[in-house]
């Protein structure tokens, strides 16, 4: 027996939508959560850039502490860290923590289940910055050492709190673009690595951006309106005929 449809403005949209390439998909999605959330969508966001800040803050400390980093002497400081640094890594946690849930929908049909509670998202953020510890204050013996025990610590969040394949690849691939943009922050001077070894930067550093990848993917999939639009996606990769 088939169940009985109702109208919505959700549905409407949908149905005037019979071709999904007819629009951007991302634009859709964003019209239907500012639509139906724009007070959680916009908490979400609010969320999401405190973290970024308040994290990149302590990490950026921790590497200070530890003369992983220096910046020029005329660079303006906030919280005693280059002023440009936490709203730059609030914005990317922004970025992450929407993509993250989002990428979920579209690419299972359904939310992320694995480690969804608060509790799971703590743990996550703690094995974040033990990453970031272990690269700043452990002594190691050398480069490879440390970036290679980094790398299976980042890989070991994954498959502890992600385990999906596009989790996998989408941290991959920011944490391979942040080191290349971070390199040409570095070719430019705007600030430095000691002791670098992997083209101006620390050769453990797609590791850290790896690691908080993952950190900012638990807390966007914990605080996402996403899952409740998920029938939307479907309803956009299937045609017009609701099940």
């Amino acid at each position: 027996m088939g169940l009985t449809s109702t109208t919505s403005p959700t549905t409407k949209t949908l149905n005037n939508t019979n071709d999904a390439s007819s629009l951007p998909i991302i634009f859709i999605l964003l019209g239907e959560i500012f639509s139906r959330h724009p007070t959680k969508f916009a908490a979400t966001q609010f969320c999401l850039f405190s973290l970024g800040f308040a994290f990149s803050v302590v990490v950026d400390h921790l590497q200070k502490e530890h003369d992983v980093t220096r910046y020029p002497a005329d660079s303006t400081l906030l919280l005693s860290t280059a002023s440009w640094i936490p709203f730059t890594c609030g914005i990317a946690a922004c970025g992450v923590g929407t993509l993250y849930p989002w990428m979920d929908v579209w690419c299972t049909g359904k939310p992320h289940v694995v480690k969804q509670e608060w509790s799971s998202v703590l743990r996550c953020c703690g094995g974040f910055i033990g990453v970031n510890y272990a690269a700043s204050k452990l002594p190691w013996t050398s480069s490879a050492q440390v970036s290679i025990t980094l790398a299976l610590l980042a890989l070991g969040l994954w498959f502890i709190f992600d385990r999906t394949l596009h989790g996998f690849f989408f941290s991959l691939v920011i944490s391979v673009v942040g080191t290349i943009i971070v390199q040409l922050f570095v070719a430019h001077g705007v600030y430095s690595y000691t002791r670098a070894d992997f083209f101006g930067v620390r050769s453990w550093f797609p590791c850290v951006l790896y690691a908080s990848c993952i950190c900012f993917g638990s807390i966007g999939r914990q605080l996402s309106v996403v899952p409740d639009i998920q029938y939307l996606i479907k309803k956009l990769g299937a045609g017009s005929k609701l099940e």
